[in-house]
């Protein structure tokens, strides 16, 4: 294994484990014995809560009574009898962690919108999310030790949550130990977010702080920025035997609408163990070792290899990326049959074919063996590629000009 902070990660997390580990329940009892939540018995549209100004004792989650911390208001919306796919939590700006009553992780157990407020200003002016618990539901999945998987939000298994305009991480980070692990956000469900900060408020320089875990979900983000020590995003796919075969790959989507599209990582900013289906559109990949590596070490084995898609692939991206400044190389493959298509992007000027302006004039296929600043494939990757260039000029359809029809000759 390449890298020693992979091998640490994986054994700290997966090693000796047994992988036939379920993920049991909705998740939501991992902070000890919660106090009892008496039912609503009023449908629910919107809960409100302020950091700053509400109550968990004596709010009601309306807009004058809001309840003070995000953990109160899931509890409340898991033990009320609306339909969660229809109820929105709004978070006023406000430092929602453990001083205010939070109780890290923070597990979100079913389909929910979260929207946070004063996005853009910065985590002290918006709403922030800001503690760390023990993962103990990703322990669970992977079979891995007590102690070991640390996060702050987390989406559990079947949960499909939408996220916007939050900022998400720990200012005061503190892991048990070398073997521990942590992630602002664990994506076992279905997350799509939108105009977020994933990794914020990270002072910490420990090894094994990472940004967003992708574990056997679904992770769909417009316009976001992820910090992070180790990798910004990692997405693998693990045990989950009620779910379908075709449901286990998991799959990371990024684009670039109004808002920061940075993924910044000291070691790599994207990585997967081959299983995953990517898409990027528009990112900027800045500060690693590496933008991109498919070197994560598997938890569970899965056949097919997800699609790579930097632009023109199977995923439908139009490209945009920027793929300048890793300290060692921008794309490196190390499994086999590994396809990945990057046209339309921006790389390292002058490096592999590429021109002063970081462009490829014509379509470049490297296979296993290439090596330099841009692509990187492992000599024994046998049947991976990495195809780089301008996107094709789509061929304009003919349009049909519908012919006349003769006047008739009037009969005389």
């Amino acid at each position: 294994m390449r890298n020693p902070w992979l091998a640490r990660f994986y054994f700290s997390l997966v090693g000796a484990v047994a992988f036939a580990a379920v993920l049991g329940g909705a998740g939501c009892t991992r902070w000890g014995q919660p106090g009892p939540v008496v039912p609503t018995t009023e449908p629910l549209s919107t809960i409100y809560v302020d950091a700053r100004n509400g109550s968990d004792a004596t709010g009601n989650g309306s807009p004058t009574e809001p309840f003070k911390t995000l953990t109160k208001a899931i509890e409340v919306l898991s033990s009320s009898k609306s339909s969660p796919s229809g109820v929105t939590i709004k978070l006023s700006p406000g430092h929602y962690n453990a001083a205010a009553g939070e109780l890290f992780p923070i597990v979100v157990p079913t389909a929910v919108t979260i929207s946070g407020s004063g996005y853009g200003g910065g985590a002290r002016s918006g709403a922030f999310l800001d503690g760390s618990g023990e993962d103990t539901t990703f322990e669970h999945v992977v079979g891995a030790p007590p102690r070991t998987a640390y996060a702050t939000l987390e989406i559990a298994a079947g949960a499909g949550v939408t996220l916007s305009d939050v900022y998400v991480g720990a200012s005061q980070l503190r892991l048990p130990g070398s073997s521990a692990a942590y992630a602002s956000l664990d994506v076992l469900g279905t997350a799509i977010v939108s105009d977020s900060t994933f990794g914020a408020g990270i002072v910490s320089t420990a090894r094994n702080v990472d940004g967003v875990l992708v574990a056997g979900g679904s992770f769909t983000c417009s316009s976001c920025a992820v910090h992070a020590n180790d990798f910004g995003i990692g997405g693998l796919s693990v045990p989950q035997p009620t779910l379908s075969p075709g449901a286990l790959a998991p799959s990371i989507t990024l684009n670039h609408t109004d808002a920061d599209s940075t993924v910044s990582a000291k070691v790599v900013d994207l990585i997967t163990d081959g299983s995953v289906d990517v898409t990027a559109t528009g990112q900027a990949f800045e500060r690693g070792e590496y933008a991109f590596e498919d070197a994560f070490p598997p938890v569970t084995f899965v056949a097919a290899r997800g699609a790579v898609d930097f632009g023109g692939g199977a995923g439908a991206s139009t490209g945009g990326n920027v793929f300048i400044g890793a300290r060692i190389g921008e794309i490196e493959i190390v499994r086999r049959a590994e396809i990945v298509s990057a046209l339309d992007d921006t790389w390292n000027p002058s490096q592999q074919g590429s021109n002063r302006n970081g462009q490829y004039a014509k379509k470049i296929t490297f296979g296993s063996g290439a090596s330099g600043r841009n692509v990187t494939i492992k000599h024994d990757a046998f049947g991976s590629t990495v195809t780089v260039g301008p996107a094709p000029v789509p061929t304009p359809t003919p349009s049909i000009t519908p012919s006349s029809s003769p006047s008739p000759t009037p009969t005389p």
